[in-house]
């Protein structure tokens, strides 16, 4: 309920082999899909060192999380709720692709294309800030219950 499911895209727009196809998959970010060694995402590593060849899902993520960081920055009032929302009315499907033509872009109830490899797309930082500067939240999230069933008959 708290999560926000990020996967992958390469650099020329496909899926990385690695990623995993699930509708709770909210937006992608770029990362190197090891089609390429020059394309990996350039960090800090181990012994005050940097690196230019960190890639997948483990790159996505902290990427993800940076975005995500610049958006409560620009408002620090945003829920969890609003974080996804932000994410879901922002992320670009660009020219994102499954190469294999499994997964095809889907049109959601609201109007929304969606895709169970990229979601509903890369984050963009700049959008999510812009929007998030002027973001009115989101009502408390609505939960209902159901009695329990003691036997079944």
């Amino acid at each position: 309920m708290w999560t926000i499911s990020i996967n992958s895209a390469i650099n020329d727009g496909q899926n990385a082999h690695y990623d995993e196809s699930c509708s709770s998959t909210l937006a992608s970010t770029f990362s190197n899909g090891a089609k390429d060694p020059n394309t990996g995402v350039a960090t800090t590593d181990l012994y005050g060192k940097c690196t230019t060849t960190h890639s997948g899902t483990s790159a996505a993520a902290p990427e993800a999380a940076g975005v995500f960081a610049l958006a409560l920055e620009a408002n620090n009032k945003l829920s969890w709720r609003d974080v996804q929302h932000l994410t879901v009315l922002t992320s670009k499907r660009n020219s994102l692709f499954d190469a294999k033509g499994r997964f095809h872009w889907t049109m959601n109830g609201v109007g929304l294309e969606f895709n169970h490899l990229f979601g509903f797309g890369v984050l963009d930082a700049g959008a999510m800030v812009a929007l998030a500067k002027r973001w009115k939240s989101v009502p408390p999230r609505f939960h209902c219950e159901a009695g329990t069933v003691d036997k079944i008959q």
